[in-house]
């Protein structure tokens, strides 16, 4: 895999930057701030989705809405090239340059975290952010801390990068899997111990199974015995029971002749009674023959009579019905004529009304002027009245505007002291990355002021024995003389303050320097110096906006003069509304005095719209009039026609009262008579039946003698109760087979069961014998990876310490030296006889040292030929940077290196430079 290029847009320092890389020792350089590491954090938040502890606010530049990075690089799949690019706001974007679409990748856990795993050549499951953080790319500062920690520490952080704890997570997993194979290898015995309790009763079933079966056959053959013999009985019986049918059918027969003829003779006596009532009744209708004739002429009469009678009733309902339309009429024609009289009063009223019609449209007229004026004044208030909530809402966003512009201009006071809290933040960073030589240029001043102090003191006793010793001289030596004694003590005690005065300064510098390395006071000093920059930024973002509120403060106050002066407009226009007022009330009153002639006039003008419908209908009544009285005439000419209806309706009345004696007793008779022939023909008939009865009837008693003679009763009984006998054991045995066939299919069924479960036990006993082997299995897979992880954790630390063993050699140039990485996560140099541990090396040597394992952590575990290095040589001095340089600069077994680098170590020993230059 190589990375070829990144280009950052808004990316924290970086407004619009492309970069691009070369195979080997790529050195970025630039001074503090430029944004170097930010580069390669781009890196690994595009590449391995690492953003360390910086939130997604974090890497958007300031004044932006989203920050993005895309990096170019060669697949190590499959050697392609590939642009991957990562959005704060869009997320992925996976793009193949060289057939110019884009992937179809998006979802960073599921699609593009596996696609960047396979395309940068590590294995599928791997953590690239943990990857990244603790092999490939070690943050600044740390990259030696993990190997000076202590044993329990120091195995936490590089069992993981190991995946040593995988084993041990995998063997607690499997603990669980056992846990249920066990329980399956239980279930199953409790299901084998059911189906053995299960399968003890089989030998019973079996034997009730056979008996069922043997009594099952033994009773169908019986049955089938049985029936044979009813088959044959059944037929004798059927013999014997046609004869004593026959039998039967004769007696029945004789019986039923002697009963018809019984029937018959009785029948044949009610026929000549009827006849003879028949002969009466035909004497009685000859004798009243002419009554009834002479009733039933009066009801013909009659009949016509009523015709009449209807059609004189039909008349005189017309002549009713017509004269009260004639009454009606004439009503309606006398109101139609007073109507046509108070027409003209109409007229009249309304030529009256005809000067206060044409002054109330005068009045109406001025009115309605007055009103739209009114109605226009009306319009002008409201528009005032929104103007004047215009003009207060402008008035005060004018006041909210004022305020934001003071508070910006405030802020833009504030933000003189930016420049210089940046810089004491960068001296803070600097001095927290110098803080190792700080700490020792303390020390070693700490001692230099103790050892100065305590010469210091040594010295003060020296000078005063010396001008103890010179006072002794000078009462000794008489040549000696007060000038020269006063010169050399002036000299030692200007050589003593000079001291004190040395010792003063290095102590004010000690108790500076107090303050500078104390990492804790150093980062609290930082993080409230970061807090007060971020807070001007923030300030300065705002401050941006300081010319747009004044353009929008000057927009409102021009506003605010068009709104006052179209306020003072219709000010003056609403001045005109009470004499209108006035004027509209007078008008409204005139109005009112006048009581609305014009409504009047027109109800009178409707009124008078009537009169020639009126006089239509007043004509059409008179023609109508006329009308019917003639029709009435005629009505009252035609009914003269009936004046003798009624004394010839009573006329035939008398006829019909005199023959309805001799009517109603001819009616009486006339049925009865009209039988006569019918009953006589009946009697006769009757006579011929009755013969033939007697004849049939004297046959059949010679054929029942004879019948009486063949058939013998008691014979048929005895057959009779053999039959019922046979029938019974069959009924018996036929009803029985059923129960039989149904307990034998029971008992079937039952060992059909139990064959199942006999077949369940088997494959139960198969499944166990599975289930066992597997927890078996499961049990050795345990043990096999609770003791895998040690062994391949030793394996993975001996390739390790091989690797490292050639990278440490590569990196000091030195062939005798030997590094060896302990199991316990130690690394140890030997030198010639001499092992030593971490703690002991230069710091040259552990930096060398921990680069060499690292590389080759990165060439064992991943197989990725890419690393990162950022600030190797911080806390280094030249010499020992420019030999880590070197080495550095040796390693070949690496595609690409990147270094950054805050001083021109690497400008010296790499072709690959890339310079960094601060964006403002």
């Amino acid at each position: 895999m190589e990375i070829l290029s990144v280009t950052l847009t808004n990316f924290k320092t970086h407004r619009d930057r492309h970069v691009e890389f070369q195979p080997g020792t790529n050195a970025i350089c630039g001074q503090n701030g430029a944004g170097k590491t930010s580069i390669l954090e781009a890196i690994a938040w595009v590449l391995f989705n690492y953003q360390g502890d910086y939130a997604k606010e974090d890497l958007i530049r300031n004044g932006s809405s989203s920050a993005q990075a895309r990096v170019c690089l060669v697949s190590a799949l499959d050697g392609r090239t590939y642009e991957v690019q990562r959005c704060t706001s869009r997320g992925y974007t996976l793009y193949d340059p060289q057939l110019q679409e884009r992937l179809p990748y998006s979802r960073i856990k599921d699609e593009v975290m596996p696609w960047l795993r396979q395309h940068l050549g590590v294995p599928a499951g791997t953590d690239l952010a943990q990857l990244f953080a603790r092999t490939i790319g070690v943050p600044q500062g740390t990259f030696t801390a993990d190997f000076l920690l202590p044993t329990a520490e120091r195995k936490g952080v590089f069992d993981k990068i190991l995946k040593v704890d995988e084993y041990q997570a995998v063997y607690k997993q499997l603990n669980g899997l056992r846990r249920y194979a066990e329980a399956q290898v239980q279930a199953l015995e409790r299901d084998l111990a059911q189906y053995e309790e299960q399968l003890q009763a089989w030998p019973e079933w079996q034997r009730r199974h056979h008996q069922a079966q043997a009594q099952l056959q033994a009773d169908e053959a019986r049955l089938q015995q049985l029936t044979t013999d009813l088959t044959a009985l059944q037929t004798q019986r059927q013999q014997l029971q046609a004869e004593v049918d026959a039998l039967q059918a004769l007696q029945t027969q004789a019986q039923t002749l002697t009963s018809e003829m019984t029937g018959r003779e009785r029948s044949l006596e009610l026929l000549q009674q009827g006849l003879e009532q028949a002969n009466r009744a035909v004497a009685i209708c000859e004798t009243q023959r002419s009554a009834y004739e002479a009733y039933q002429g009066a009801e013909a009469t009659l009949g016509e009579l009523n015709q009449r009678y209807q059609a004189r009733q039909r008349l005189d309902s017309q002549h009713r019905q017509c004269q009260g339309q004639v009454t009606q009429h004439q009503a309606e024609v006398t109101r139609l004529e007073l109507q046509l009289e108070s027409f003209s009063r109409t007229e009249a009223e309304l030529q009256q009304l005809q000067p206060a019609i044409e002054q109330q449209q005068t009045v109406e007229t001025q009115l309605n002027q007055v009103n739209q004026q009114l109605q226009q004044l009306q319009q002008a208030r409201l528009e005032h009245q929104a103007a004047q909530r215009q003009l207060t809402t402008l008035e005060s966003r004018l006041t909210q505007v004022q305020q934001q512009i003071d508070a910006l201009q405030t802020q833009q006071a504030q933000l003189q002291d930016l420049p210089e809290l940046v810089q004491r933040c960068d001296r803070i960073r600097q001095h927290l990355s110098r803080l190792e030589a700080a700490q020792q240029f303390e020390a070693d001043l700490r001692q230099l002021v103790d050892r100065h102090q305590t010469r210091h003191q040594d010295y003060r006793q020296q000078v005063e024995a010396v001008l103890t010793l010179m006072a002794s001289l000078q009462q000794s030596l008489p040549l000696l003389t007060q000038e020269a004694v006063t010169s050399l003590e002036q000299a030692l005690e200007t050589g003593l303050a000079l001291n004190q005065d040395m010792l003063q300064a290095l102590q004010e510098i000690l108790a500076d320097l107090q303050g500078q390395t104390d990492p804790d006071i150093l980062t609290q000093q930082l993080t409230a110096l970061e807090q007060q920059v971020q807070q001007r930024y923030r300030q300065q973002a705002a401050v941006a906006q300081l010319p747009e509120k004044q353009q929008q403060q000057q927009q409102l106050q021009a506003d605010q003069a068009q709104l006052q002066t179209t306020l003072a407009t219709l000010a003056e226009t609403l001045a005109a509304t009470a004499p209108l007022n006035q004027q509209q009330s007078d008008l409204t009153a005139a109005l009112a005095a006048l009581q609305d002639p014009r409504g009047q006039g027109q109800v009178l003008q409707r009124s008078l719209q009537q009169r020639p419908q009126v006089q239509r209908q007043y004509n059409q009544m008179q023609a109508t009039q006329a009308r019917l009285q003639q029709t009435l005439k005629d009505l009252e000419r035609q009914l003269q026609a009936f004046a003798d209806l009624d004394d010839a309706i009573e006329q035939q009345r008398q006829i019909q009262a005199t023959h309805q004696a001799g009517y109603h007793q001819y009616l009486q008779h006339q049925q009865e008579a009209q039988r006569q022939p019918r009953v006589a023909a009946e009697l006769q008939q009757a006579q011929a039946e009755l013969t033939a009865d007697q004849s049939q009837l004297a046959r059949v008693q010679q054929q029942l003698q004879t019948q009486q003679q063949r058939v013998d009763p008691q014979q048929l009984a005895q057959i009779e109760q053999r039959h019922r006998e046979l029938q019974s054991q069959v009924d018996r045995l036929g009803g029985s087979l059923p129960q039989q066939r149904q307990r034998l299919q029971e008992l079937e069924q039952q060992l059909a069961d139990l064959k199942q479960v006999a077949a369940r036990r088997d494959r139960t006993l198969a499944d166990r014998k599975r289930c066992d082997r597997i927890r078996r299995f499961i049990n050795v897979a345990r043990r096999t990876y609770k003791e895998a992880g040690p062994r391949i954790t030793e394996r993975y630390v001996q390739q390790i310490t091989r690797e490292a063993d050639r990278l440490l050699r590569d990196l000091l140039n030195r062939p005798n030296i030997a590094l060896d990485w302990t199991r316990d996560y130690e690394i140890q140099v030997q030198e010639g006889p001499h092992r030593r541990r971490f703690l002991n090396l230069s710091g040259g040597e552990q930096m060398c040292a921990a680069l060499a394992v690292r590389l080759a952590l990165l060439k064992v575990l991943a197989d990725i030929d890419v690393a990162f290095f950022d600030e190797p040589t911080t806390n280094m001095d030249r010499a020992r940077r420019e030999s880590l340089a070197e080495a550095i600069a040796r390693i070949k077994s690496f595609r690409q290196l990147f270094v950054i680098s805050h001083d021109d170590t690497f400008e010296k020993v790499t072709e690959n430079l890339v310079l960094v230059e601060r964006q403002d």
